[in-house]
């Protein structure tokens, strides 16, 4: 509403993103100021649940603030990896079907109009499980070679390391 020959007062729309373009238009013309208008990142402060398989693919429900409305591009990354898929639920909360992964504590993003929030040590994959071991005897001498089998050790791309009797393999 018209304020004065100098100002009047908008009520803003609500919106996600580093940065938006005011303008004012009066008598047919327009003047603008450019990237003047930022919003607040979201943030995230829960997950529904704080741990989950190292091979992903299960549904974790990211609570926060700042996620505008369903249009806007919202996405969540749990454990540093980008979720398999994301869905907006509401402005504080997206469900994101985790990726694998493996270790103790990791971050949670949420991420909408290009600017993101996180939860420190927000998830956990499960420990890695030994369950059998390929030979059960062995030389005093070492040097023969054996193979651990369990499960929750990731991909390839993972360091993963056994020991035997208290030395590293």
């Amino acid at each position: 509403s018209w304020v004065s020959d100098s100002s009047l007062v908008c009520k803003a729309s609500g919106g996600v993103g580093e940065t938006a373009t005011v303008l004012l238009t009066s008598g047919g013309q327009t003047g603008s100021l450019s990237q003047i208008l930022t919003y607040n990142a979201p943030i995230a402060s829960a997950v529904s649940r704080t741990n989950g398989p190292s091979t992903g693919g299960n549904s974790v429900t990211i609570f926060g603030r700042g996620l505008g409305t369903a249009g806007y591009s919202s996405a969540g990354r749990v454990g540093g990896t980008a979720c398999e898929s994301s869905s907006w639920v509401s402005d504080s909360s997206l469900v994101c079907k985790a990726s694998g992964g493996v270790g103790e504590t990791a971050t949670v993003l949420l991420t909408s109009g290009g600017q993101t929030g996180s939860l420190t040590a927000g998830w956990s994959y499960n420990a890695p499980i030994a369950s059998a071991v390929s030979r059960t005897n062995g030389p005093s001498t070492g040097g023969n070679s054996v193979t651990i089998f369990g499960r929750g050790l990731g991909t390839a791309g993972y360091s993963s390391a056994g020991r035997v009797g208290g030395t590293a393999c």
